[in-house]
């Protein structure tokens, strides 16, 4: 495989299973390299958080007309996927119980967002979201704007997050691997690592939809 960048994939995935193994997290060495990213622009990946994190208020029962009124009027409405237009469209408790535990999830996504803009430092395989999410975004309550976020958003170098999304390939592979097999192990968590891989994805593939992105292992 032909990287155009500067990036060694090849390195990147001994360094990540070395570092894998070392947690106690064993990894196959015959996982695949990594297909070549295309990263998207700090402008499209902090809109696409600023709308996510508009959805995810329905969560804490913000009222629907609110949400889309501080989206259109930051300019954020055409940032929302079909689904998410669709679950603007219905109040949360008329969302059936898959949609809610869906919408409890996406939170994670927004925590990797927050990491690939620098806003903090920790992306584990493991621990939930910090409370300083929340002060990390401009507020709808207080009808803040968007665009001081979107100016002091910056993504990490690429070969930090190429890496990142890396690691959390191959430790989707072992939690996945652990679920399969019945193997308790606190060091990993399906779920907040699927997410996570979720945005660390489509950060680094501009051609990805974000309903449509697949987190094969």
């Amino acid at each position: 495989m032909f990287f155009k960048s500067k990036l060694n994939p090849e390195k990147i995935k001994q360094t990540n299973t070395k570092k894998l193994n070392k947690q106690g997290l064993k990894v196959i060495d015959h996982l695949p390299l990594l297909d070549e990213p295309s990263f998207r622009s700090d402008e499209s990946a902090a809109r696409r958080s600023l709308a996510m994190m508009g959805i995810i208020q329905l969560m804490f029962e913000a009222p629907n007309d609110l949400i889309r009124e501080w989206l259109t009027d930051n300019d954020l409405i055409d940032e929302l996927t079909k689904h998410e237009k669709n679950l603007l469209d219905t109040s949360f408790d008329k969302l059936n119980q898959q949609e809610q535990i869906d919408l409890h999830w996406t939170i994670e996504c927004l925590w990797a967002f927050t990491w690939m803009g620098n806003k903090h430092s920790e992306l584990t395989l493991n621990t939930s979201i910090e409370d300083t999410l929340a002060a990390m975004f401009p507020s709808i309550a207080d009808n803040e704007s968007v665009d001081e976020f979107i100016k002091g958003y910056k993504l990490r170098p690429e070969a930090e997050m190429f890496s990142m999304l890396d690691y959390f390939y191959r430790a989707h592979w072992v939690a996945k691997n652990n679920s399969l097999n019945g193997i308790q192990d606190d060091k990993v968590n399906l779920s907040i690592i699927m997410e996570r891989r979720r945005t660390l994805e489509w950060v680094c593939d501009s051609s990805l939809d974000w309903d449509d992105i697949s987190l094969d292992t």
